[in-house]
């Protein structure tokens, strides 16, 4: 068992190594992407963020929800509220369907923990983890990145937690930039190598004005402003 003098020191030390993360750098948008495999789409992912309140703390609400083909195989709606000033979570659910499988999660973060219960049918597991520092959600990776500091050539390291996964670290290098045709005209993005330590590399495309996610892309996979987004909410 690990004694509240070593969780204090790790979590210290944690927390000297963080980038400077500003949720002030989102803002409110409504977005829809195709999701694109081979080229070819298959789906769509529909992404709102809103400003709030929660318990009188000033947070974001983001919606992501990713729809492929009609929905029978997979139907995913994550809903998070994070705190505005850097993005921390507060509480997060998540609604999917694949295939047979029906899932329901609800977490909490708060005191040093994060607390709540996964569904899959009629089984049900409770959560009840213990950080050692600050985390941020691991289910939502563009929207965090356009939080951070970045710049040409910039590293970033995130500790995140995730139902599935646990507590991980996201590891993010900007290397370059590239212009994204948007609705209201072309964008300057940087492009974002990210992985998790498992997996393929990420390359995500972050606006360099706003923080805005603009797409991504793996290999086989991407997604694409545009897409139809009808029926997902």
């Amino acid at each position: 068992m690990v004694g509240g003098w070593m969780l204090a020191l790790v979590a210290g030390q944690m927390a000297a190594a963080l980038p400077a993360i500003d949720g002030k750098r989102i803002e409110p948008v409504e977005q829809c992407f195709a999701m694109q495999h081979n080229g070819k789409t298959i789906g769509a992912t529909f992404q709102k963020i809103r400003a709030t309140q929660e318990a009188g703390v000033a947070a974001w609400d983001v919606v992501v929800h990713q729809r492929i083909g009609d929905g029978s195989n997979f139907d995913m709606r994550d809903h998070f509220v994070l705190r505005k000033d850097d993005l921390r979570p507060i509480r997060f659910d998540n609604e999917s369907v694949r295939g047979d499988r029906h899932q329901h999660v609800e977490l909490r973060y708060g005191d040093g923990r994060v607390t709540g219960a996964r569904q899959i049918g009629e089984e049900q597991t409770p959560v009840d983890v213990q950080l050692a520092g600050p985390v941020w959600e691991g289910d939502l990776w563009g929207v965090t990145f356009g939080a951070l500091p970045l710049r040409q050539g910039g590293t970033y390291t995130l500790p995140f937690y995730q139902y599935d996964k646990g507590v991980g670290e996201f590891t993010l290098t900007v290397t370059g930039s590239e212009t994204v045709n948007t609705p209201a005209g072309p964008v300057e993005a940087w492009t974002l190598d990210v992985t998790t330590g498992s997996g393929p590399t990420a390359t995500y495309l972050i606006g360099k004005e706003h923080g805005t996610e603009l797409g991504s892309r793996a290999p086989g996979f991407a997604s694409v402003l545009g897409g139809d987004c009808s029926g997902l909410s």
